[in-house]
């Protein structure tokens, strides 16, 4: 009987309760998911617009290690799912993989339709994505696309993932895991950790359930216990009513004796209200009576200051007479002062101006005396005394001597045999060449120092002449200040406020000090008598109002003692009416306490009486608990466990992959190895996959027992075998969706070392296009991609920039 395929496995369970999105029904028309192509900008190192279309069913992308080819299939995640392999790794985000305003646009079919989806970050670093369905766009918000996404492709990102790529280094995975890795293997291709997560979810339902049977066992027994409790609460009520009965007597008997004491008092009310009258009369009339002897007193003592006042104001007036004089020489006299102070300090400005007029010229003179130094030190090292104008005028006298001297030896030779006048011209001659003699003395002094000495002779003079005019026009200063320093001086004696001025302006001041105080006590001491006023009209009329106020306080005390009996007894019938108006209510309070709680027992006996109900419903509510309970414990440790379900649906998938991998690895090593055994086991409560292969000596052998080359093709002739059946399963929900694009990342491709292998693994993979739209190799081995119609390179620039070039289409 042939194996079921887990395809035809999937179609029979029932997985409602355990997927992370409900099951819906097949997409209508759907074929697969079919790549169309992939346009990207600021991703990873794909910093410029890259854009790859895949018009073939087998296209192969080229390039060296690290250009960038794997993270086209990153590109594809992040558009489908804003995941990548990048951001599965921790501390990993998007806006490290994807700049501000970047994006990777990709489309798609499935089934009849077309989709793009467009998904990246504004310029401002805001997550947004976009999608079409034939040319129109689908509204709503970014979890809303993101569902409508996965519902149309079928699986979500990590069964979109395993069914379509098959990445780098997945070739050796099952060959190289253990058996129980190999099994977690299988598991992820085929989605079959539905079922574990299928078992946490029941486990914690079971949990939650065992909770409930514990509370719903725990409520019953407390309703039970509560119930027992009825005949007790019945007697304790019966007692509660009888008590009520002997306080509702008493309060009878009490209420009879209120009504008594009530008429009694009321009789005496009367007398009660006319003695508080009174006494309220005579209290006023004993207040009124010390008020006015109070204001008689104070009358008194304001009559007694009034007298003072009068002697205080007089002494004061006579010894304030004459303030205004003084006040006016006092003002006469500080006027001078201030005038003084004011010359005064403006001959302080002059004297201030002349010092520092001096300091200045005092500062320049020996500025310029240490110039005149310095000349004096430079002109002692001056090697001559010829200056430059006397060392011209010296030369040019040389010259003018030295021709006269030639001139006139010319003139004895043309006026020879002439004594007369050449003894005139010797004399002339002998007269030029002492002369010239004298003058060469000189010039034989002139050298180079002369042009300084006669440049330090005129600095010299500049000197002198600059220290003559700074003097002239320091005493010219002096003399404008000493000029203004004596006209102040002028209007000082014109003052003539001396020492004895000041001494007389300082007594004045302290004569005015005493007589201002005099005079602030004067004006104080007239307005306390205005304040006063006259008093002693005032003592004679409270006087005699005190006096009436006494005669009415001795009648009203005497009225006070006529009702003195009568107000006795109604104070002593008024306590015992509140005395018993309290007893009245403590009764009241008993009675009204004991009510409350003849209800509250009436009460709890009716809910204990309504609890039989309650504990057949809480009986019944835990038989159901405890079934669902054995229900749950079923399926958790019998059916979701690996021995269960899961082993039964590996057990089903295993046969049809052993018969289509033993025909992947023929095709792959040209017949020499034909016989692949994936076989399923349980050892020690551990459960794993063994994979055997029939080897050239006839026997069967565990994978990792074959070399680096043979793996890789036995891996392969897995892989492809499952990828076939991968294909090959129908559109189920969100969960099995079917794959019509496969892209294979390097696939171990280095490891065949023939190029026959190599080429068989080509035409196995061009095999495969039967079950896929679009096969898609990543590789970097030249010999394998010139194999394909259809080749793409992808390159690294000097800037590290991934680029795409389309190499052949055809």
């Amino acid at each position: 009987m042939q194996s079921r395929t887990l395809t035809s496995f999937l179609e029979d369970v029932k997985l409602e309760d355990v997927r992370e999105t409900p099951v819906e029904t097949p997409i209508s028309g759907s074929d697969g998911f079919v790549i169309g192509e992939i346009d990207l900008k600021g991703f990873m190192r794909y910093l410029d617009k890259s854009t790859i279309h895949f018009p073939r069913k087998f296209t192969v992308i080229v390039g060296k290690t690290g250009s960038g080819k794997t993270s086209l299939l990153d590109a594809i995640t992040f558009a489908l799912y804003k995941r990548t392999s990048r951001t599965d790794l921790p501390n990993v985000k998007i806006e490290d993989i994807c700049q501000p305003g970047g994006y990777v646009r990709i489309t798609f079919a499935q089934g009849r339709d077309q989709y793009e989806v467009t998904r990246g970050l504004t310029s401002s670093g805001t997550s947004y994505i976009t999608l079409k369905r034939n040319g129109l766009p689908i509204g709503g918000a970014i979890p809303e696309l993101d569902a409508k996404i996965q519902e149309v492709i079928g699986l979500d990102y990590v069964g979109f993932r395993n069914s379509t790529f098959v990445r780098q280094d997945e070739m050796k995975e099952l060959g190289a895991q253990s058996g129980a890795d190999r099994l977690e293997i299988f598991q992820k291709l085929f989605r079959l950790e539905v079922f574990e997560r299928a078992q946490t979810v029941v486990a914690d339902k079971l949990s939650a359930i065992r909770l409930d049977v514990e509370g719903t066992t725990s409520e019953l027994t407390v309703r039970k216990e509560q119930q027992a409790k009825l005949p007790e609460k019945q007697e304790e009520l019966s007692t509660i009513k009888k008590e009520i009965e002997g306080e509702k007597a008493r309060l009878d008997e009490l209420e009879k004796a209120i009504v008594e004491k009530g008429g009694l008092l009321a009789e005496l009310k009367g007398k009660h209200e006319t003695f508080l009258e009174i006494r309220t009369k005579k209290s006023e009339a004993s207040r009124a009576i010390v008020e006015m002897g109070t204001k008689i007193e104070k009358a008194r003592e304001d009559n007694q200051k009034a007298m003072e006042l009068k002697q205080s104001i007089a002494q004061l007036s006579e010894e304030t007479k004459g303030y205004e004089s003084v006040q006016s020489r006092w003002d006469a006299l500080k006027e001078k002062e201030r005038k003084i102070t004011e010359l005064r300090g403006r001959v302080q400005i002059y004297e201030n101006q002349k010092r520092t007029v001096g300091d200045e010229h005092q500062r320049e003179l020996e500025r310029l005396s240490s110039l005149i130094s310095a000349q004096e030190e430079r002109l002692g090292k001056i090697t001559t005394d010829i200056g430059k104008d006397e060392a011209f005028s010296l030369l040019r006298k040389e010259g003018a001597l030295g021709e006269r001297i030639m001139r006139i030896e010319k003139e004895m030779e043309w006026l020879r045999g002439r004594d007369e006048l050449i003894a005139s011209l010797v004399k002339e001659q002998e007269s030029s060449k002492n002369e010239l003699d004298i003058v060469c003395s000189k010039t034989g002094r002139i050298n180079a120092d002369s042009f300084i000495l006669s440049e330090l002779q005129e600095q010299m003079e500049r000197i002198k002449d600059d220290i003559k005019r700074k003097e002239e026009a320091y005493r010219v200063k002096e003399g404008e200040i000493d000029g203004k320093m004596r006209e102040i001086q002028a209007e000082v004696d014109a003052v003539a406020f001396g020492v004895s001025e000041q001494e007389q302006l300082r007594g004045l001041e302290q004569k005015l000090e005493g007589m201002r105080q005099k005079r602030d006590e004067l004006e104080q001491k007239r307005n306390e008598l205005d304040g006063i006023g006259d008093v002693s009209k005032l003592i004679e009329d409270l006087t005699s109002q005190k006096e009436q106020k006494e005669r009415e306080l001795e009648q009203l005390q005497q009225s006070l003692e006529a009702l003195k009996v009568s107000e006795s007894q109604y104070e002593t019938t008024e306590r015992e009416l509140k005395e018993l108006e309290e007893k009245r209510r403590s009764i009241e309070a008993v009675i009204h306490g004991k009510e409350g709680e003849a209800r509250r027992l009436g009460k709890e006996i009716e809910d204990l009486r309504a609890i039989t109900q309650q504990i057949e419903a809480l009986e019944t509510t835990l038989k159901d608990l405890q079934e669902s309970a054995e229900v749950l414990t079923l399926l958790k440790e019998k059916i979701l466990h690996k021995k269960g379900i899961v082993m039964y649906a590996i057990e089903q998938l295993l046969p049809q992959l052993a018969r289509e991998a033993s025909s992947n690895l023929s095709d792959l090593t040209d017949g020499r190895f034909n016989n692949v055994r994936i076989i399923p086991y349980e050892e020690n409560n551990r459960y794993g996959v063994r994979i055997d292969v029939g080897g050239a000596d006839g026997e069967s052998h565990d994978v990792q027992e074959f070399s680096g080359g043979e793996k890789t093709q036995i891996n392969a002739a897995l892989r492809f075998a499952i990828a076939k059946e991968l294909a090959s399963m129908p559109q189920v929900g969100r969960t099995f969706g079917r794959m019509k694009t496969l892209f294979i990342d390097e696939g171990d491709l280095g490891s065949l070392d023939t190029e026959v292998s190599r080429g068989l693994f080509v035409k196995k993979l061009f095999d495969m296009g039967e079950f896929f739209d679009k096969v898609i190799l990543i590789t970097h081995l030249t010999e394998v991609a010139d194999r394909f119609p259809s080749k793409i390179r992808v390159y690294m620039t000097p800037e590290e920039k991934s680029k795409v070039e389309v190499l052949r289409e055809a």
